[in-house]
């Protein structure tokens, strides 16, 4: 760098002497170092190259700030100042070099936290920062001249002259003249252009630019002879290669080449701290979604920030994480970048960074001495781009503790840099296990988008022109981005579009089925043709009714492995796990019919190759161990929603055999404990829709017979289980109660989600009061189930309390019916229907217990919903009238309230009178609480409310009314009191229900 500006502007200069007068140095510095800047930056490496640049950008930040002060002509010039370069140094920084050489003074600037442009940043926030660093120099300006006697020697309105101009004029005319400098050297410079994001304008062009033609103009030259050749060969290898392997696709059907298939993503991108949410959806909503990821990557692999800490690129299944790096490394230039593509899966797991790196080097050439040091010496300059693909398949695959995994790359990258060989990583990744490893501070996220319309129109332009003549043999029609994207979810993702494009193409299916069917249907018939797809792959010659239930089998062992994830709570599940559950649920199903694939393991067979479900592979002590994820979460909750429906079609046809026989036996259930009794299927929102979809489709007499099969199995879901059949199945840890508690609420769900709505009664037949039955439903559920799943289950419950003749009931079904609950309004309490319409003389009100009581249960229960209310209580109880919680009062409508609600609905009118006043005097004259002085402090706080509606109660009558409250009296007598008092407009509160015939 000091040979540069040495160069730039003549022999031994002060670099920052003069910051004002007409003979500014800087002035002339700037427009001499970029315009010969060119010369010096042609033949370095890329690194070094990223470096000149950066302190090119350095200089130009501080020089833009010299000629605005040298255009404002301030009051004096530099032979006033006399300051030296390190001087002007810190008005720049803040602080001073050590040494006044030149190549100290630039190394300095150069280290002190000048604003420079980075790709993940808008360009806008590079001009904020800019403003703020030019208005610090100018108050360090301030400051330096402020120091100096010839500023005393300055008439107050030549101080105020200068201080105008450092504070109001100077700081934007630096930032307009940066901005003329950086055009300047972004012009023979579009790394730079690039790392300001000025990308942005090229992505409102009709098409966007591929890689290679954005940065062609950074090479030239062929690919360099040598052992490097056979490296950069093997990462263009899979450029242009089929994207799906040909097997089992259609006669004449084409695949098309990746070169020919890839469409860049919409992407967002942030800078992240340890400490931030990379697996929250919502904090990545709050950054932009943009467009051409190419062209980002570009600037982002040739920006400084590149080698400091790992890139994480992160994504759904099937968003195309992998394919993208297999673009880069096929695409980045020669000249320019050094690309290792690093697949996880297929490195031993348990080494350090740089062994899985040259592991991967050596799987991809055959070539055995491919030492990480030596490659990079070999590339002469090119900067190196290691893809660590899949670190999402390290964590499920090997189960190892990974959480310093992020940190053990950024550590490898600072070596490398230290010793003079520094690198770019990017790291990918599922978004939902990122919060997995430990995150390096500084670092950058890019998370990929599913694809727009204009994306998935693109991509089947691309499908359909490819499969043209294949259309036309078979007169099919080729699948609109319209008509694919009537299912979102599976058009929106490269992988499942392929995956429709497939379905479609082989009759036009789904562009038949798509608008009439429902999701369950449509899902229905997409894995049962893969399934087909899949037997027919290995076995052609079977029958018509063979293919069938070897397809029915594949499916069959897919939702075990959907319900193995499901159980677990994640969505996969590994090699071994999934042997487990296959052993366990279908023992006697273990080989498949056709007998030819017994040799793999139960997992392996299971999966064979769907291409919906991804395999994440790793080694670990020379063992490959593999685990498995569907591509999109709904093939799983599809699954999981179609075994439980088959099998209570299989419950209900047995019942409907074991009917004719003459001795009935109870329905043996076991199978479906063992799904149902580890996760609540209320947990999952597509499940549920899926259920219900299915369900709610079959035929009403089906629907009636079902309803009648499993409210037994509800009745008995908590009794002791002696049938051990499936004891084996542990898809995890969970005690008896919780097991029952489990079965007992996916029951519950299933009821409701067949019946629609059902009585207390129907639940609970046994009991005297279901009420109770109820009660101690939820409280086991509540206890077992866990926070999220129960919360789950509550929030899709619908419950209406009702009065069946003078015993009190309940409705029950689920949120959103048309049975009004509580997504309509939430109800209010009704005591009589509480406290089961049991009222002790005189009828006027009851005291059901101890408010010590009642708060001491609560605080037991250390339950969060309960401390809530409980906070709430203790004010009462704090005031000497915690009994107004349980202490009830009639009023003459025959309603009944609390004597706490009473008050703080007094409290809530901020002085409005109101007909609340007068029952809750009402309240104090009849309370059945007189001990402790409970009734006099009540009335006093009553009485107060009064004072403040601006309506006092006369002394008289607070004398009387004090003598007969602890005096028992007629309730004649009482309601004489009360209507010497004035009455207050209509009632204003909103009555709670009537409690019918139980009002006495």
């Amino acid at each position: 760098m000091g040979g540069a500006l040495t160069t730039a502007v003549g022999a031994a200069p002060e670099l920052l002497l003069s910051l004002v007068g007409a003979d500014a140095q800087l002035a002339r510095l700037s427009s001499s170092l970029v315009s010969g800047a060119a010369e010096r930056i042609h033949g370095l490496g890329r690194f070094e190259r990223t470096e000149r640049l950066a302190a090119a950008h350095a200089v130009i930040v501080v020089a833009a700030y010299g000629d605005a002060v040298a255009a404002a002509r301030l009051p004096f010039d530099e032979r006033d100042l006399a300051e030296t370069r390190t001087d002007s140094v810190r008005l720049a920084t803040g602080d001073a070099p050590e040494s006044r050489r030149l190549t100290a003074v630039a190394d300095h600037l150069l280290r002190s936290q000048l604003p420079l442009p980075s790709p993940h940043e808008p360009y806008e926030a590079t001009l904020a920062a800019l403003s703020g660093f030019y208005a610090s120099m100018s108050r360090h300006m301030e400051a330096y001249v402020s120091g100096l006697a010839l500023w005393d020697e300055m008439a107050a309105e030549t101080r105020e002259e200068v201080c105008e101009a450092l504070h109001r004029r100077i700081p934007p005319a630096a930032l307009t003249r940066y901005e003329e400098l950086f055009r300047q050297l972004a012009t023979d410079f579009p790394d730079v252009g690039i790392w300001a994001d000025r990308v942005e304008h090229r992505a409102t062009r009709l098409t966007v630019r591929r890689l290679e033609d954005m940065v062609a103009r950074l090479a030239d030259g062929d690919l360099p002879a040598g052992r490097l050749a056979a490296l950069r060969r093997a990462g263009a290898m899979p450029f242009d290669a089929p994207v799906l392997g040909a097997e089992g696709v259609a006669a004449g059907m084409s695949i098309p080449s990746l070169r020919e298939a890839y469409i860049s993503p919409d992407f967002r991108v942030a800078g992240f701290a340890a400490t931030d949410p990379l697996t929250s959806e919502w904090w990545w909503r709050e950054q932009e979604a943009r467009h051409g990821l190419d062209a980002f990557l570009e600037g982002l692999l040739t920006a400084p920030t590149a080698v400091g800490t790992p890139i994480l690129l992160l994504g759904l299944p099937g968003s195309g994480k992998s394919l993208l790096t297999k673009v880069l490394a096929a695409q980045l230039p020669a000249d320019d970048f050094l690309v290792v593509r690093v697949p996880l899966r297929d490195v031993p797991a348990d080494t350090g960074v740089q062994e899985q790196i040259e592991a991967a080097m050596r799987q991809a050439t055959g070539e055995r001495a491919m030492g990480w040091a030596d490659v990079v010496r070999a590339a002469d300059g090119a900067l190196p781009v290691v893809l660590l693909d899949g670190f999402d398949e390290l964590l499920q695959a090997t189960g190892l503790h990974q959480s310093d995994y992020l940190e053990r790359v950024a550590d490898f990258q600072r070596r490398e840099a230290a010793l003079g060989r520094p690198l770019a990583i990017v790291v990918t990744s599922r978004t939902v296990v990122a919060d997995r490893a430990r995150l390096t501070p500084g670092g950058i996220a890019i998370r990929l988008e599913p694809f727009n319309t204009a994306q998935t129109e693109q991509w089947l332009a691309v499908w359909n022109g490819k499969n043209t003549a294949y259309f036309d043999r078979h007169g099919l029609r080729p699948l609109t981005a319209e008509q694919a994207l009537a299912k979102t979810d599976l058009a929106s993702q490269p992988l499942l579009l392929l995956m429709l494009a497939l379905y479609d193409a082989e009759d036009n299916a789904f562009q038949r089925e798509a608008g009439t069917l429902a999701s369950y249907e449509l899902y229905e018939r997409l894995l049962a043709r893969f399934a087909r797809r899949e037997v027919l792959k290995h076995e052609a010659r079977l029958t018509d009714t063979e293919v069938a239930q070897s397809a029915e089998h594949e499916l069959l062992r897919l939702s075990v492995a959907a319900f193995g994830m499901f159980n677990r709570g994640r969505q996969w599940v590994t090699e071994d796990e999934l042997d487990a559950d296959l052993g366990a649920l279908l023992p006697h199903q273990a080989a498949s019919p056709t007998e030819l694939r017994a040799v793999l393991t139960e997992a392996q067979t299971t999966i064979g190759q769907f291409f919906f479900i991804h395999r994440a592979e790793a080694f670990r002590d020379d063992m490959r161990l593999r685990s498995y994820e569907f591509l999109h979460a709904t093939f799983g909750e599809f699954l999981i929603a179609r075994l439980i429906t088959h099998e209570l079609q299989d419950l209900l046809a047995g019942e409907r055999a074991g009917a004719q026989r003459p001795r009935r036996s109870r329905t043996d259930d076991s199978f479906l404990y063992a799904l149902l009794s580890f996760a609540a299927c209320a947990g999952s929102g597509p499940v549920t829709a899926f259920l219900t979809e299915a369900l709610r489709s079959l035929p009403p007499q089906d629907r009636d017979d079902l309803n009648r099969l499993l409210l037994p199995l509800f009745h008995d879901s908590l009794d002791q289980r002696h049938n051990s059949s499936y004891a084996s199945y542990r898809p995890s840890t969970r005690s008896a109660p919780a097991a029952h508690a489990c079965y007992h609420a996916n029951l519950l769900f299933l009821v409701l989600v067949v019946a629609e709505e059902v009585t207390g009664r129907d639940l609970f037949p046994n009991e005297r009061d279901p009420v109770t039955g109820w009660r101690r439903s939820m409280l086991l559920l509540e206890s077992q189930l866990g926070p999220e799943q129960w919360s789950a289950l509550a929030n899709r419950l619908r419950l209406e309390r009702a009065w069946d003749g003078e015993r009190r009931s309940i409705k029950v079904g689920l949120a959103g019916e048309s049975a009004p609950g509580l997504e309509q309004a939430f109800p209010t309490v009704d005591p009589f229907w509480t406290y089961d319409g049991v009222l002790g003389p005189p009828y006027s009100g009851w005291v059901h217990t101890s408010s010590d009581d009642v708060l001491w249960h609560a605080y037991l229960r250390c339950d969060q919903d309960a401390d809530a209310l409980l906070q709430v209580a203790q004010v009462l109880d704090e005031l000497g009238i915690g009994i107004a919680l349980t202490n009830h009062v009639v009023l003459p409508d025959g309603e009944s309230v609390s004597a706490a609600r009473l008050l703080l609905e007094l409290w809530s009118k901020a002085g409005d009178f109101s007909s609340v006043h007068r029952d809750a005097l009402r309240a104090s004259l009849r309370s059945l609480s007189p001990e402790d002085g409970f009734a006099e402090r009540y009335l006093s706080a009553v009485l107060r409310q009064w004072e403040l509606t601006g309506h006092p109660v006369p002394q008289d009558w607070v004398d009387r009314a004090r003598a007969v409250i602890n005096t028992p009296t007629e309730r004649g007598a009482l309601d004489r009191l009360l209507d010497e008092l004035p009455q207050p407009p209509a009632r204003s509160r909103t009555s709670p229900p009537q409690a019918g015939s139980a009002t006495p």
